[in-house]
């Protein structure tokens, strides 16, 4: 009797373990998707935004703001767009596809996560309602034009790189 209780006890212990190195690995690949994901989309988009943020009339310490703080609203953002993007691509049937049905999928799900959130930042930085509305009317044409791109050429091959898909 006393054998089997500690031969259960062994047991128990055992799943333990497993079960703490499975989330501890687990936390790491998560971890290293979000270093992955938001390096991307921070290295990508920096200066090609401070480019069009000043053709918009912000000033330079708007524009330091601006893309400090979305660099920081990375730091949240680019591994939700990240597991967006993973959902809706599984959601729609476009993971690895080509075409106009990717292209709108890729789309639809940055400018989902990023324009409400840019409008806030630009507010937040000074800009005025008239800035912000050109500013985020034209990342929406940069999202449109990029973020397919974007997402295929650079965070898909990003991910390759760091085994992160």
């Amino acid at each position: 009797m006393k054998l089997a209780q500690e031969r259960r006890i062994q047991v128990f212990h055992s799943l333990l373990k497993i079960m703490k190195a499975e989330i501890k690995d687990r936390i790491k690949r998560e971890f290293k998707g979000y270093l992955v994901d938001t390096s991307a989309k921070v290295c990508t988009y920096a200066v090609p935004m401070a480019l069009m943020e000043a053709s918009r009339g912000l000033d330079l310490e708007q524009i330091v703001q601006s893309r400090t703080s979305v660099a920081l609203a990375d730091a949240v953002l680019g591994r939700i767009y990240g597991k967006a993007l993973n959902y809706t691509r599984e959601k729609f049937g476009t993971e690895g596809k080509e075409g106009f049905k990717s292209y709108g999928v890729d789309t639809a799900t940055m400018l989902a996560v990023y324009d409400p959130a840019y409008a806030l930042i630009l507010q937040g930085c000074g800009a005025d309602s008239e800035q912000t509305a050109s500013a985020v009317a034209w990342l929406s044409v940069i999202l449109a034009l990029t973020a397919r791109p974007f997402s295929k050429y650079v965070l898909d091959r990003w991910r390759n790189h760091w085994g992160t898909i």
